[in-house]
């Protein structure tokens, strides 16, 4: 077939199945889709990988963190329990799913371990203000990793105060269900790991409780009409962030966990977030119970986060059902975001402290630029099928001006930021480097050295705001820099900055992906098209992670 031939041939596939535009404040309904079955899921996987647990070698321990290795979605059931921790066996089958109707109000000293609660060297996760009157029973190392996320990996999924933030009631839920603690546990497991990586009772651990939540998963999907959907959709969101950062699974595995999650909020979430007016759940004229409203909202922000995960996943082409969903309509979004907004104070109540609730407030704004932000970052992921157009940078001058007070107080260098100001330096850096991300797309001139003002700026900005965290040493977060530098590394032309970005990149792909494409660029003296760069950060195993989440 000649070159001409292929061009047309190419020309007609993608003029067939073309998508429909993905821009903000732009409604459409999606193609239908085939149905999708959880179990395509479970399959691939078992095909895909054969060695879920010593394919990789650990690299380094500042871009893992939490995360498990390529091919952390293993199905397999093991059916021998440790004797005496019968209530939550790191390796038992499940048994018949308890319904979570409530997220029970749970003070913030209400996590208490009693270890002379057992003589056998168990001690107890016991929340005296829970329903449950058995307390689950954890070893002194599964003790150790709820105490762990808690107190240190908490901190790298946001900037809230570790005591009043959402990670805090996921500890909170998991006394109440075994599916959600089993996630944790395993999270919190591999980030131990990753400190002690010859310990391998921690290996163990982590593979034994991912492998009996994955059998809670599976259980609670299958039973009909489900009344799990909070545990479920925590648990979905777990498996994005086990299944994040440079080592994860592979790209098959994050392409169809990415549609399961879309399939199941269209059938079961849809409705309970009020986004799809025929699935409403009836209705009456009393208003709905409190526990209702708490479980609905954070149902709404797991999702919202869901959502940042996969924007993130498909830059490098391992997600997107899910986001496309969610953008066809941004006023649905909007929603979400509202509705997910007083779930700190509703699960704590009387006891959520004024200044918490203040620093919320100080941050809406700020993360309301947050999710119109991944909202365009989709918009340019999906430019591969849709060609760049002035709206999409016509959205990004009206986001500007909108916010224009938030630009205006994060370039000023204050020596103590507040949290509001924090979040604000990450949600800038992603803003400005995906102007660079569309720039790259909509470029027609191929010298590599000319760029406009707005482009010129975004570069400027976001490497003064890169400066300027690295220098306050703010470890925990430094991940959530290396997709914006390493747009900024492909694009500038200074050396000397893109030398200091490879030296902040630490090993891995997305430090191996901009040094090659720097040689290229080096050697032609013209852009690597954007679709080439995603195709290179998507090979392998070890794509990065694209770290919207965690504020």
């Amino acid at each position: 077939m000649s070159r001409r031939e292929k061009e047309r041939h190419h020309r007609e596939a993608r003029e067939r199945t073309k998508p429909m535009q993905i821009a903000p404040n732009t409604a459409g309904l999606l193609p239908l889709q085939t149905p999708i079955n959880p179990n395509e899921l479970i399959h691939a996987v078992n095909e895909e990988l054969s060695d879920l647990w010593s394919m990789h070698d650990w690299l380094s321990n500042m871009e893992h963190g939490f995360v498990l290795p390529e091919g952390s979605f293993s199905f397999d059931i093991l059916d021998d329990p440790s004797p005496g921790n019968e209530n939550i066996s790191p390796i038992s089958y499940p048994p018949p799913f308890q319904p979570l109707k409530a997220i029970d109000n749970v003070g913030r000293d209400d996590v208490v371990f009693q270890d002379n609660y057992y003589t056998q060297g168990y001690v107890t996760l016991h929340f005296p203000s829970l329903r449950r009157s058995k307390p689950w029973k954890l070893s002194p190392s599964e003790k150790l990793a709820v105490e762990h996320y808690k107190k240190t990996l908490s901190l790298k999924f946001t900037t809230k105060h570790p005591t009043w933030s959402t990670q805090q009631i996921y500890i909170c839920l998991g006394a109440q269900d075994p599916l959600i603690m089993h996630l944790l546990l395993a999270i919190s497991f591999r980030d131990l790991f990753f400190q002690d990586n010859e310990n391998n009772e921690l290996h163990d651990l982590a593979q034994k409780h991912f492998r009996a939540g994955i059998g809670r998963l599976l259980t609670a999907i299958a039973e009909e009409d489900s009344p799990h959907h909070l545990s479920i959709m925590s648990a979905f969101w777990f498996l994005y962030m086990l299944g994040s950062s440079q080592i994860h699974a592979g790209i098959g595995t994050m392409v169809l966990l990415s549609r399961v999650v879309c399939d199941y909020v269209q059938k079961h979430v849809a409705g309970l977030l009020d986004i799809d007016p025929l699935k409403r759940p009836r209705s009456d004229t009393n208003p709905q119970p409190s526990f209702y409203i708490r479980d609905q909202s954070l149902l709404a922000r797991v999702t919202i986060w869901m959502f940042y995960a996969d924007v993130g996943f498909c830059f490098c082409y391992r997600g997107g059902d899910l986001a496309r969903y969610l953008c066809t309509d941004t006023r649905n979004i909007s929603k979400i975001v509202d509705m997910g907004r007083s779930v700190l104070a509703l699960n704590w109540d009387q006891e959520y402290p004024a200044d918490q609730a203040a620093d919320d407030d100080q941050n809406l704004e700020v993360l309301d630029l947050l999710w119109k932000s991944a909202v365009m970052c989709q918009a340019v992921n999906d430019l591969d099928q849709n060609s760049p157009s002035e709206e999409i940078e016509q959205q990004f001058c009206e986001l500007e001006q909108t916010y224009s007070a938030i630009f205006q107080l994060a370039a000023i260098d204050l020596e103590a930021r507040p949290r509001f100001l924090v979040n604000a330096d990450w949600i800038l850096s992603y803003f400005y480097a995906i102007r660079i991300y569309h720039f790259r797309y909509a470029v027609k001139n191929e010298d590599r050295n000319t760029r406009p003002k707005v482009v010129k700026r975004a570069l400027k900005s976001l490497l003064n705001i890169s400066q300027r965290t690295f220098a306050k040493s703010d470890e925990e977060h430094y991940e959530r820099l290396h997709w914006p530098l390493f747009m900024a590394g492909i694009e500038t032309s200074d050396p000397i900055h893109r030398e200091w970005i490879l030296e902040k990149l630490s090993p891995g792909r997305f430090r191996t992906v901009m040094e090659k494409v720097l040689k290229i660029q080096h050697l032609s003296g013209t852009r690597v098209s954007m679709s080439l760069i995603r195709e290179m950060c998507s090979k392998g195993g070890d794509a990065p992670r694209v770290a919207f989440l965690g504020f």
